[in-house]
């Protein structure tokens, strides 16, 4: 911040953009939001729009100098600003973009508006790579992800069998958030997707699950036979590894080695997804859009890929640290 100038930055959380703020002060904000408040020294400030019967609960969890009640986010910001001017006045803003207008309309229409500046690229410059602690967080989330998908019961059905022995597995063992996609068909179609109701299960499924484990995000991505598992998975699992280890801080174009990695697979499809702001995941790199901007060695990130195989699609995916200095990346599952 006093490298760029910024007196005071302002990052905003709510359920769906939890990251940034829980990775700065632990705080999750179940169902409500909140805007951080950092000046250069000093501890952070949560300006908060829950009821302040949570805020001793708050206080017991997060690494935070106070707890403000704020039911009105922006008119509280511009309130405390005042209070405490920053110096210099420049006020940097996280994802200044996709600031709800109710929150920024208040703070721009202010003395301070013409002060605002987006701070998103200098935060995404400091959240990777990963320390150990977060390491061992996915780690542990990966552990509750695996151990869920043993719980599967055999030969299930329908999707709700299916989801519903995921979610108990994990939800027992620890994990904070679980989101299952799936597809139930896979000769059918590959896409994965949120179910709103049940579905039949062929006899090739795909799930994706999605846990959070004390705010650390990871994503696992496996393909379920319900007959015997095809020799063409296991070739495919190991692809799916060589792939992964090729990924490093210099090299997030898997193109054309992965075309060449995956024979006699076709159409090989790939994402990779770290964090880098508010949101849990957010996409870095595909097979269509190489990252414009180098993802430093040991970041933490999920690898997904797809392989159009002779006897149908493959999916697969998995969280992995990312290589630097000729080391390869480093598989969490």
């Amino acid at each position: 911040m006093r490298v760029a100038d910024f007196g005071v930055v302002l990052i905003y959380t709510s359920f769906a953009r939890p990251s940034a703020v829980a990775w700065l002060t632990h705080f999750v904000p179940y169902w409500n939001e909140a805007v951080l408040v950092v000046y250069p020294t000093g501890a952070p400030v949560l300006l908060a729009a829950f009821s302040k019967r949570v805020h001793d609960w708050i206080r017991s969890v997060s690494h935070l100098g106070e707890v403000r009640s704020a039911p009105d986010l922006g008119r509280a910001t511009v309130a405390f600003l005042k209070e405490r001017p920053p110096g210099p006045p420049r006020i940097g803003v996280l994802e200044l973009d996709a600031l709800p207008w109710p929150v920024a309309e208040p703070i721009v229409k202010s003395e301070y508006g013409s002060a605002v500046v987006d701070a998103t690229e200098l935060f995404a410059a400091i959240r990777q790579p990963a320390d150990e602690a977060e390491i061992r967080l996915a780690r542990r989330a990966a552990t509750i992800a695996v151990q869920a998908f043993k719980a599967i019961p055999t030969r299930p059905k329908r999707a709700s069998q299916l989801l519903s022995a995921l979610e108990g597995s994990a939800r027992l063992d620890g994990a904070e958030e679980v989101l299952p996609r799936l597809a139930p068909d896979l000769r059918a179609d590959a896409t994965l997707q949120r179910l709103d109701g049940d579905a039949l299960l062929g006899e090739r499924y795909a799930v994706q699950l999605s846990v959070a484990y004390k705010a650390t995000w990871i994503r696992i991505t496996r393909c379920v036979s319900t007959q015997a598992v095809p020799p063409s998975w296991r070739g495919a699992a190991d692809r799916f590894v060589e792939t992964a280890e090729r990924l490093n801080e210099a090299n997030l174009s898997l193109e054309p080695r992965v075309a060449d990695s995956v024979r006699p697979a076709k159409n090989a499809a790939w994402t990779l997804e770290t964090c880098r702001g508010s949101r849990p995941l957010s996409i870095v790199a595909t097979e269509e859009a190489p990252s414009p901007s180098a993802l430093p060695g040991g970041s933490l990130a999920c690898l997904f890929l797809r392989l159009d195989l002779d006897d149908g699609p493959w999916l697969g995916g998995g969280p992995l640290i990312l290589g630097s200095r000729g080391r390869p990346s480093l598989l969490l599952i």
